[in-house]
């Protein structure tokens, strides 16, 4: 049999989907089903229970089991080979989301193509969850995520600890407290901000389905609290935005500070970012698995992620931990 067939299946047992494999392979559910259906004719098995719900046969159950193993051996065999070349070339399949894509793939990019151009890069940008799931399945080689578990199949570095800023204008601040608005600025460099002074100010908060907007509603919660709030949007720089020009007081990750710092080379004038205290920090970290052998493009791509982290941490320290 064709590895592509049992490639296939595998794919069909991670998302327990006809539907979402197709979509992830980019095929046709047809053309899906005939592998399955070829496997099925090749070994006089029934794969999968269809109804009520999809699940796998016993004859399904072991299959999965000899056919991870037999992907698995090729895919290691060809990163062999890859790295065999005098010119290595391959496919190398990358997990991280959205906004990071956004930010640090530019970098990245970058300092990968400098030692690895025949290198073909696939990024898929999904939640961790998501991309963990396809970590371990095979799809994908190493991922970026937030807060990725300690496993024993897993090479977990971690990258940064995020925590949560406060940012706002200078004259908004000014106008707000006119007698001590310096020395509160002082304060805030020395201690962080306590979001609860700002309960009764407008506020610019992510929406209530992002992770950074929970420690929020349970400070405010705590003290029987009910905040002014402002705005609720799921863009960051939206409210990085609004708050330097004096819209109220956001709260934003290092990585939108980030982002726009870059962009725009520096912080605007006036605009200030302090530490939120008592919020948790965000454990930003890179994962392989070592399990299996990773070729030499694979590392270079985890030591290139690790340089533009760098980067990052340096210019949030200096640029805003203070």
């Amino acid at each position: 049999m064709e590895l592509t067939s049992f490639s296939v299946f595998l794919t069909v047992v991670d998302e327990m989907s006809f539907t979402r494999a197709a979509e992830r392979l980019y095929m046709t559910q047809q053309s899906v089903s005939s592998h399955i259906k070829r496997l099925e004719t090749n070994y006089h098995v029934r794969l999968f229970e269809r109804r009520p719900v999809l699940k796998l046969t016993a004859e399904g159950e072991a299959l999965a089991f000899y056919a991870r193993g037999m992907v698995d051996s090729e895919e290691a065999m060809m990163s062999r080979f890859a790295d065999l070349s005098e010119l290595p070339t391959g496919i190398l399949r990358m997990g991280i989301s959205h906004q990071r894509s956004q930010v640090f793939m530019p970098g990245i990019w970058n300092r990968y193509h400098a030692v690895c151009g025949n290198i073909s890069v696939r990024l898929r940008e999904q939640m961790t969850n998501r991309l963990l799931e396809q970590l371990q399945s095979g799809a994908l080689d190493l991922i970026v995520g937030v807060f990725i578990p300690q496993l024993s199949n897993l090479t977990v570095r971690l990258l940064s600890q995020e925590a949560t800023y406060c940012v706002f204008h200078e004259k908004f601040l000014s106008n707000t407290f006119p007698d001590d608005w310096e020395q509160r600025l002082e304060r805030y460099g020395q201690e962080g901000i306590d979001l609860m002074e700002f309960k009764d100010l407008p506020l610019l908060l992510p929406s209530h389905d992002n992770r950074m907007r929970q420690p929020v509603d349970q400070l405010f919660r705590k003290h029987n609290a009910i905040p002014r709030v402002a705005l609720e949007t799921s863009s960051h720089g939206l409210l990085y935005q609004l708050s330097f020009q004096g819209s109220g007081i956001a709260l934003v990750s290092p990585l939108s500070l980030y982002e726009h710092t870059q962009l725009m080379a520096e912080r605007p004038p006036y605009c200030h970012a302090f530490r939120v205290q008592g919020f948790p920090l965000t454990d930003v970290s890179l994962a392989w698995r070592n399990d299996v052998e990773q070729p030499q493009y694979v590392m270079a791509m985890a030591e290139a992620v690790e340089e533009v982290f760098e980067v990052y941490n340096e210019t949030v320290r200096l640029c805003f931990d203070r």
